[in-house]
C-alpha cells in the first residue's frame, strides 16, 4: 500500500486486499464443524455498530409479504427480537429453522448463506450453521488474476460475524438454537432494495409451473416476468428478477435431458407409439453412431392421408432447429382447402439417397398408398427420388419458383409472357403456337434456360397438366406458408426433443382449427345471392364453406353463358357452351346416361374437383333442380370424415393432465376466491386461514405420495448420439439477379483499393502529425479520462487528494503486471509541466491542482492510463 493508505476512509477500505488469518476463514471451528458448500441463501446489511434488536428509523415503513411491518403471519415481531429471544428457540425441523432465519434476515435487510454442517458417527445430521452473506473475505488469488477476460465481480464480503447455529436435541427430534450473533459490520439493505438480495429471490413451484407452460407456448422470459409482476402487484412483491426466470427455465430444459438429446427424442417418440399404435416413426444412424434422418407422423395424420392424400407437397427449410438440418413437412389439403400435415422429417442432408429414404419411409407409414400428384420446387435430388418411388404420380414444378428463375435467367419482360403461357388453360396445340411467338418476340431461341424449360413443359404448363387432380394447387405456396407458420413455434435455439414437442403443438393447433371449420360448416347456412338459388342451396348443403364459395362463383359466371344442344343419342347428349357475344373459347359438355357421368372440355371437374360454369349452364337447359351426385366430389363434402375417423385419433385427443395443466386449472379456479377474499379484512383473514389448513393437508398427502412412490431408473433405450451441428446450413444464398458486389476500402469506404493501399490518412514512419497541440490531441483521444478529471471540479482538497492517492495506488507495477505496458499508450502525447507551455493551458483551466503523494505532476497521463484501460479490480 502507498502512503495514501493512511488517509483512506471506510469507502476506500472496500477495495483493499486483505490477508485473512486461518482462524478467521471458518474452515475449521473449535467444535469440529465440517466445511460446507457455502451456497448463499441470503444477504444482510445493518448499520455499523448497531446493537442487536435495535430499531432503526429507516426501516420503520418496511412491510413484508404479509402486510405487517416486520411481523409475520403468526405475529412474530422480528425487529424486536434479541439474542436472548432467539437462543434456545426450538424448531420442528431444520427447514423450519432455516425459514425462520431467512425471514428474519429479510425483515432486517441482509442476506443469508448456508455454512457448516455437523454429523455424528452414524452419519446423521445433528447441527447446522447459517451466516450473513457478507461473512468472510474473497481469497487473494481471485483478486490478483492476470489472465482475466472479463471484469471481476464487485467485492461484497466484509467479514461479517452474524451467525445462526442450531443443533438437534439428544432426547427429541426437535432442533434448538444454540448460538446467535446479530451484530453486523456493514450497513443493512434498505427495504426497497431487499428484493434484490440473492437469497430472498426464489421462484415457487407454482410460478415455475406457470412459467414453463407460458414458455412452452412461445412466451419470452421477459414477458413471463412482466406477467408475474402484474399478477403479484409489483416488482417488490413478485419475489424474483427477470434473470431468475431465465435461469430457472434453462435449468428445467437441462433437467429434462437426462439422456442425450437424440435419446430423449427417440424415447419420447417411443412413448407416443406405446399410447397410439397408429403412430409411426423411423430413423437412421450414421457411421459415427449419431442420429442421421428422422421421420414421424401420428395416427390422425395417417387417417387424414387415407382421405386426402391425393395431392402431396413438400419442401425443405432451414434454421428451424439447433442442428441446422433440413426440415421437411409433407402436407396436402383437407376438405376445407386448408393445409393438412401428413408427416415431419429431419434430414441429414439434401441428397438423392436421403430423399429416397424419406419417400420410402413415407410409403411404409401410409401403407403403400401413393399420391396422385406431387408439387416441389424442382430440386434435382427431389425429382430423382420422386421418379423412383412415386412412379405413378404426376410431378409438378412450383409456378412461383419458375417465375423467379425466369426473371433471374432471362429478363422481366420475358417473365410476364412466360407466366401467361404457363398458367393459361390453353390446349396443347395453342400452347405450341404461343410458345413460338414468345420465343421469337424476345429472341431467346438459343437461350439455354429457355430450351431446358421447353423440354420440361409437361411438368409446369397448364396445357399439359389439365385433367390431373391438383385440388387448385399450382405452387408450393402452402408448404412455404407452413414454413412461415413454423416460426411461431420453433427457433434456431431449440434442441431436438423440444423441437419434436413443438411439432406436436402445431398438429394440435391444426386439428383445433379444422374442428372449428367443421362446426362452422355444419351449424350455419350461407345467405343465397345467385340467380340459381336451387343449385346454390344444394351446394351449400353438400360442400364445406370454403368449397361452397368456389362453387358459388361458378354459378354466378353461368349468367354470361349460352348452351346449345348439338347432338343427342339414346344414352348420351352433347352441348356447345360459349360466352355471350364471344365466339372464341367454346367448350363442349358431354352427358352419359341420366347424368351418370359428365365431362367438359375445360376439365375443371377433373383438375379442381368442382362443377364448372359450363355444367351449370347445361343443367339450366335440362331443367334440373339439384346438382347431380356425380358432380360432387366426396372429399369436398361436409361429411368427408364422418364414419372414418380413426379411433386412435380420438383416444389420443384425451391428453393426460400434466402437473402444469393442473396448476393452471387450479389458478383459474381460484380467481373467484381471490376477488371475494380481497373485498374486506374479515374475508381476507378467513380465506388465509382456510388456505393454510388445506395447504397443510395437501403437504401431508404429498409427503405420503413421495414416500410410497417407487423410484424407477430407466436404462438407456438407444445408444444414439446427437446429430452434428451444421453451421453452414441456412446461410443466405447469393441471388443470381443481384449485381456483383464491389470490394471497398475499410478505411475510406471507396472502391477500387484496400486498406493497405489507401492514401487517405496514411502516415509513414517519420511523417509529422498535423496536430495543433499535443494536449488537444490527448484530450480528443482520451475523453473518458478527461470526464473523470472534470468530475473532481468543485471538490475539496482532501477529496481530490484521496482520489489521486487511490489512482496512484493502483497504478503501481506491483499491483498489476500491465502497469508498465500501459504507459506505452501515451508516448506520443507527453505532458509538459512548464507553466508557460501552451499544452498545459487548457488542462489548467479544467482541472484543479492536485497534490499527488510520491508522484510528480508529469505522471498524470501514465497513472491514469492504468485505471482507464488495464487495472480492473
Amino acid at each position: 500500500m502507498s502512503s495514501a493508505s493512511d488517509s483512506e476512509t471506510e469507502w476506500e477500505s472496500r477495495y483493499e486486499i486483505h490477508d485473512v488469518p486461518d482462524d478467521a476463514r471458518f474452515s475449521e471451528c473449535e467444535d469440529g464443524w465440517a466445511d460446507d458448500e457455502g451456497d448463499e441463501v441470503a444477504t444482510v446489511n445493518i448499520p455499523v455498530n448497531q446493537q442487536e434488536g435495535e430499531q432503526c428509523d429507516q426501516f420503520e415503513s418496511h412491510t413484508n409479504i404479509h402486510g405487517n411491518s416486520g411481523t409475520d403471519q403468526e405475529g412474530t415481531n422480528y425487529r424486536g427480537l434479541k439474542s436472548m429471544d432467539i437462543v434456545g428457540k426450538e424448531f420442528v425441523s431444520e427447514a423450519e429453522a432455516e425459514s425462520f432465519f431467512i425471514e428474519y434476515a429479510r425483515v432486517m435487510g441482509f442476506g443469508v448463506r448456508r455454512h457448516n454442517k455437523r454429523w455424528n458417527t452414524k452419519g446423521m445430521l445433528i447441527g447446522r450453521i447459517w451466516v450473513c452473506s457478507k461473512q468472510g473475505f474473497r481469497q487473494k488469488k481471485f483478486l490478483e488474476r492476470e489472465d482475466r477476460k472479463r471484469e471481476a465481480r464487485p467485492i461484497t464480503r466484509t467479514g461479517c460475524g452474524v451467525e445462526f447455529r442450531v443443533a438437534i436435541k439428544d432426547d427429541t427430534s426437535r432442533w434448538v438454537c444454540t448460538h446467535f450473533n446479530g451484530n453486523h459490520n456493514h450497513n443493512l439493505t434498505p427495504p426497497h432494495h431487499v428484493h434484490y438480495i440473492r437469497s430472498h429471490r426464489r421462484l415457487s413451484e407454482a410460478d415455475i409451473a406457470a412459467a414453463s407452460s407460458l414458455n412452452a407456448v412461445g412466451v419470452r422470459p421477459s414477458q413471463i416476468h412482466e406477467y408475474m409482476v402484474e399478477r403479484s402487484g409489483g416488482y417488490r412483491d413478485v419475489g424474483y428478477l427477470r434473470k431468475d426466470v431465465q435461469n430457472r427455465l434453462d435449468y428445467e430444459k437441462r433437467r429434462q435431458l437426462q439422456e442425450s438429446d437424440a435419446e430423449a427424442c427417440l424415447s419420447y417418440l417411443e412413448g407416443k407409439r406405446s399410447v397410439d399404435p397408429a403412430f409411426y416413426y423411423d430413423f437412421t444412424i450414421n457411421e459415427h453412431n449419431r442420429l442421421g434422418d428422422l421421420f414421424w407422423c401420428d395416427g390422425g395424420a395417417r387417417a387424414d392421408y387415407a382421405l386426402f392424400g391425393d395431392v402431396l407437397a413438400f419442401d425443405a427449410t432451414y434454421r428451424t432447429n439447433a442442428y441446422r438440418k433440413p426440415f421437411v413437412v409433407l402436407l396436402g389439403i383437407n376438405h376445407h382447402r386448408r393445409s393438412i400435415v401428413f408427416g415431419f422429417a429431419l434430414l441429414s442432408d439434401e441428397t438423392e439417397h436421403t430423399y429416397t429414404w424419406l419417400l420410402q419411409t413415407f410409403l411404409l407409414a401410409m401403407e403403400g398408398k401413393q399420391p396422385k400428384t406431387v408439387i416441389t420446387d424442382g430440386d434435382k435430388a427431389m425429382r430423382n427420388a420422386i421418379s423412383n418411388k412415386f412412379s405413378e404420380a404426376h410431378h409438378r414444378l412450383c409456378c412461383w419458383h419458375l417465375g423467379r428463375n425466369a426473371q433471374a435467367n432471362v429478363n422481366k419482360d420475358f417473365t410476364a409472357d412466360f407466366r401467361r403461357c404457363m398458367l393459361r388453360p390453353y390446349t396443347e396445340e395453342r400452347f405450341e403456337v404461343k410458345w413460338k411467338e414468345i420465343v421469337q418476340r424476345h429472341n431467346v431461341q438459343s437461350h439455354e434456360w429457355v430450351m431446358k424449360m421447353y423440354r420440361e413443359k409437361a411438368m409446369w404448363a397448364e396445357a399439359y397438366l389439365r385433367g390431373k387432380f391438383f385440388g387448385g394447387m399450382r405452387s408450393t405456396q402452402r408448404s412455404e406458408g407452413l414454413n412461415a407458420y413454423l416460426n411461431h413455434y420453433v427457433n434456431i435455439k431449440l434442441r431436438l426433443i423440444a423441437f419434436v414437442k413443438q411439432m406436436d403443438r402445431l398438429i394440435d393447433r391444426q386439428r383445433e382449427v379444422e374442428g372449428k371449420d367443421d362446426y362452422d360448416s355444419k351449424e350455419a347456412r350461407p345467405v343465397l345471392i345467385t340467380h340459381m338459388k336451387p343449385f346454390e342451396a344444394a351446394a351449400a348443403e353438400a360442400y364445406t364453406r370454403a368449397m361452397f364459395r368456389l362453387v358459388r362463383d361458378q354459378i354466378l359466371q353461368e349468367g354470361m353463358l349460352i348452351a346449345v344442344e348439338v347432338a343427342s343419342e339414346d344414352n348420351s347428349k352433347s352441348f356447345r357452351v360459349k360466352k355471350w357475344k364471344v365466339s372464341e373459347d367454346e367448350c363442349r359438355v358431354h352427358i352419359q346416361g341420366t347424368w351418370d357421368t359428365v365431362s367438359c372440355t375445360c376439365l375443371m371437374m377433373e383438375t379442381v374437383g368442382i362443377p364448372c360454369s359450363h355444367l351449370f349452364a347445361v343443367m339450366k337447359v335440362e331443367n334440373l333442380e339439384a346438382i347431380p351426385r356425380c358432380m360432387i366430389l366426396p372429399r369436398w363434402k361436409k361429411e368427408a370424415k364422418v364414419g372414418v375417423t380413426s379411433e386412435v385419433q380420438e383416444r389420443c385427443s384425451q391428453h393426460y393432465m400434466s402437473v402444469e395443466a393442473r396448476m393452471g386449472s387450479l389458478h383459474a379456479a381460484c380467481r373467484t376466491l381471490q376477488r371475494f377474499a380481497a373485498q374486506s379484512s374479515q374475508a381476507y383473514e378467513l380465506a388465509i386461514t382456510e388456505i393454510h389448513k388445506v395447504s397443510m393437508q395437501l403437504e401431508a398427502m404429498s409427503c405420503e405420495t413421495a414416500t410410497d412412490k417407487p423410484k424407477r431408473h430407466m436404462g438407456r433405450r438407444f445408444e444414439v448420439q446427437d446429430p452434428v451441428i451444421v453451421l453452414t446450413k441456412g446461410c443466405r444464398k447469393k441471388q443470381k439477379m443481384d449485381p456483383p458486389q464491389q470490394r471497398k476500402c475499410r478505411r475510406c469506404g471507396n472502391g477500387g483499393h484496400t486498406v493497405r493501399t489507401c492514401k487517405t490518412h496514411l502516415h509513414r514512419p517519420g511523417d509529422e502529425i498535423d496536430c495543433p497541440t499535443q494536449s488537444s490531441q490527448f484530450m480528443a483521444d482520451n475523453t473518458v479520462l478527461l470526464r473523470r478529471r472534470r468530475s473532481a471540479i468543485g471538490k475539496t482538497t482532501d477529496e481530490c487528494n484521496r482520489i489521486n492517492a487511490y489512482d496512484h495506488h493502483y497504478s503501481q507495477p506491483s499491483n498489476n503486471s500491465h502497469a508498465a505496458s500501459s504507459n506505452s499508450w501515451y508516448p506520443r502525447f507527453g505532458m509538459s509541466t512548464d507553466n508557460d507551455s501552451t499544452d498545459d493551458t487548457m488542462m489548467q483551466g479544467l482541472i484543479p491542482q492536485y497534490v499527488l503523494p510520491n508522484a510528480s505532476t508529469s505522471t498524470f497521463a501514465s497513472n491514469y492510463a492504468n485505471i482507464w484501460g488495464h487495472n480492473r479490480i
